[in-house]
């Protein structure tokens, strides 16, 4: 009975190792306290002009990348930020803004489809067009981007043989197959 407790510990420890990962932001503290009080994306698209200076936050997915001359910019899906202040997916969008930075992007980095958290003010609004569609950008000034990993197979898959850490042989677990559990189960 003695080494089942060890083992308890040992998971607990993990356990909570891994809460602190998964809860963190790439942003530092003072960064989070500038934007607390920020405000939504809705007041911001409504009245860009309004927030012109105000530090905020924003996240969603690349739509697409523009390197002009002196000056980069990212046209962004705005989407909701979880804990982590990783944007969440959704099908309901709050609209699209423009990231705008003088630090050169490569646009196959930072291509369709990839999220993205930018910090910046808010800038002048800039007139543009989606489809045959009139817009108005609301426009960011970045003072930090960060641009997501992306997600891959072995984020969905575990439990499946080979799919992240202690899964699989020689970890066979518990059951009689692959997959049934790390060993400490």
């Amino acid at each position: 009975m003695a080494p089942y407790f060890p083992r308890k510990r040992l998971l607990t420890a993990w356990l909570l190792l891994g809460l602190l990962v998964v809860g963190c932001s790439p942003f530092s503290s003072e960064v989070k306290k500038q934007v607390r009080d920020q405000p939504s994306f809705g007041a911001i698209r409504a009245r860009p002009s309004a927030y012109r200076g105000r530090m905020v936050m924003l996240g969603g997915t690349i739509a697409q990348t523009k390197n002009l001359k002196d000056v980069t910019l990212i046209e962004v899906l705005q989407e909701r930020l979880d804990s982590s202040d990783r944007p969440i997916p959704s099908d309901k969008i709050g609209g699209r803004f423009l990231v705008r930075t003088s630090t050169f992007l490569d646009p196959s980095v930072y291509s369709k489809g990839r999220d993205i958290t930018v910090v910046g003010r808010v800038a002048a609004p800039q007139p543009g067009v989606i489809g045959e569609k009139p817009y108005t950008y609301p426009v960011i000034a970045a003072t930090h981007i960060h641009l997501w990993s992306q997600y891959t197979s072995a984020d969905y898959a575990w439990g499946y043989p080979g799919m992240g850490w202690g899964w699989g042989y020689p970890y066979m677990g518990m059951g009689m197959g692959w997959g049934m559990g790390p060993w400490w189960w």
